[in-house]
Parts: structure tokens; C-alpha cells; sequence
């Protein structure tokens, strides 16, 4: 072993437990309190500082959307370049793969639901971060699309699902881009999957449709405590607790055979100076 992966290996191994247990505690409080400690501990919060600091995540999250379905992205540090993604047969078809897998899994747990018309028990949401490490950002695009799909089958479709589209895509935009390494096949890579794969897509993730539901109030009607002292909370840790548990070990299986087969995403984008 590498000194540079010794340095790397106390790091993950502790961003792994931390993510492993924040998620397993997350679902267990949720099934065993009669008051939701979470929910409690996010409301006392007040709806003033979710306003605040939702908009923090969902203004650069809306920008960076639009940015990279417009061709450009940014490069360290802070660079704004034009990125080519062929969107030829095998990129379209890629992000149609990712959509029908992606909705289909969402959909086929459509009836394990929590809140009636906005969201449901989702196994399949790990699926989501795997896709972007692997496929880039046409395999995001399938995930946002995937969710809308799984919204109309299971019957949650409503102005809600435009948060849920933008927010799908961001959790598979997060770890996408800010991991270094999507190999799993160093500590660097394991710290920054649990980092930012499972902590930060969840919490940005669930912030996201929460503030787009909360100042669509007047369309969508669902209470502002309910939607900032339940439903973000939940969407937290049912987001990511398949992600720590299950996800990275798919991540592990699959990174060599997307790789064998030419699909990794850095094998076929180009960045224009």
C-alpha cells in the first residue's frame, strides 16, 4: 500500500462509519419513535433558516442544471468550460437504460408509501448515485427523467415532481462531480463516495424538493411543518441508507465492466479550452 493511500485510509474508514450509522439511526428512530426526534430537531429550526439555507442549495443546484444540459461546466478552480457529450446512439441510449432502470426500481416500491402523493419507500434511490460515477452526465439525465417516470406509475405525478426531477439529478450530479476517483478501488475513492455519494447528494437531494415545495405552497398545499419536520428528513435517510449499505458494493462490481465496455463517462466526454 502507497503512503498516499494509508492517508487516505483512517479518513474513509471514518466518513464510512459515520455514514453508515447516521443512516441506520436515521430509519430505525423513524420506525420505533412515536415523535420523530429528526423531524422534531429539523422543525425546531424554524421555517426562516430552511428558507435560507434551502436556497443556498437550490440556486446553485437550478444553475448547475441548466449549465451542464446547456453544454458547460466547471473545472477547478472555478472555471467555466464548454464540455462535448456526443449524445450519439450509445450516449442516448445509456440515458434511457438509466431512466427505464431507475424509474422501474422507484416504481416497483411505489406502494410502501409514506406521505400520500409526494413520496414512498425507495430501495432503488442508491441506484441514482451509482449511475452518475458511471455513466456522467447522461446518466443524471436518466436518473431525473427515471423519477418522473416512477412519480407517474406509482401515481405521485404533480408540480411536486418538478423538485423531485432537478433533485434526482443532483444526487446523481453530486457524486459525479466532486468525487476524484469513481473506481472504488482506493481509499480516496471510498471516502469520497460516502462523503459526498451518500451525506451530501442525500442532504442536498431532500433540501432541494423541500424548498421547491415549500414556496409552491400555494399549488402543491402540503403543510410547511410537514414538509420541513417529516418529509426532508425522511427523503434524507431513505436516500442514504441503501447508498452506504448496498451502493458502493455495486459500484465496485460494475466500475470495471462499465469501463471494459468503453461507457464510462471521462472516456467519452471532451472539455473545449
Amino acid at each position: 500500500m502507497s503512503e498516499k493511500e494509508r492517508v487516505w485510509m483512517i479518513p474513509a474508514v471514518i466518513i464510512a462509519i459515520i455514514a453508515i450509522v447516521i443512516a441506520v439511526w436515521g430509519n430505525y428512530t423513524f420506525l420505533t419513535e412515536k415523535e420523530w426526534s429528526w423531524g422534531a430537531a429539523f422543525m425546531g429550526l424554524g421555517r426562516t433558516f430552511w428558507l435560507g439555507a434551502g436556497a443556498l442549495f437550490w440556486i446553485p443546484a437550478t444553475i448547475l442544471f441548466f449549465m451542464e444540459i446547456s453544454g458547460y461546466t466547471i473545472k477547478s478552480p472555478f472555471r467555466l468550460v464548454r464540455q462535448r457529450i456526443r449524445w450519439d446512439s450509445i450516449d442516448i441510449a445509456t440515458a434511457a437504460m438509466c431512466a427505464a432502470v431507475y424509474g422501474g426500481g422507484l416504481a416497483a416500491t411505489g406502494g410502501l408509501t409514506i406521505i400520500p402523493g409526494f413520496t414512498w419507500i425507495r430501495p432503488a434511490n442508491m441506484l441514482s448515485p451509482l449511475f452518475g460515477m458511471m455513466f456522467g452526465i447522461p446518466g443524471c439525465i436518466g436518473c431525473a427523467v427515471g423519477n418522473f417516470i416512477a412519480d407517474s406509475l406509482a401515481g405521485y405525478l404533480g408540480v411536486g415532481s418538478i423538485g423531485g426531477f432537478v433533485g434526482n439529478f443532483v444526487l446523481s450530479y453530486v457524486p459525479y462531480k466532486l468525487m476524484k476517483d469513481h473506481s472504488m478501488r482506493s481509499a480516496r475513492s471510498w471516502f469520497d463516495y460516502y462523503l459526498w455519494g451518500v451525506l451530501v447528494g442525500s442532504v442536498w437531494c431532500a433540501i432541494y424538493i423541500s424548498w421547491w415545495l415549500d414556496v409552491a405552497y400555494p399549488l402543491i398545499g402540503l403543510p410547511i411543518g410537514f414538509i420541513w419536520g417529516f418529509f426532508c428528513p425522511f427523503v434524507i435517510i431513505n436516500n442514504a441508507l441503501m447508498t452506504a449499505v448496498v451502493g458502493e458494493i455495486l459500484a465496485f462490481v460494475l466500475y470495471p465492466l462499465v469501463k471494459q465496455w468503453g461507457l464510462y463517462w471521462a472516456d467519452r466526454i471532451e472539455f473545449l479550452t
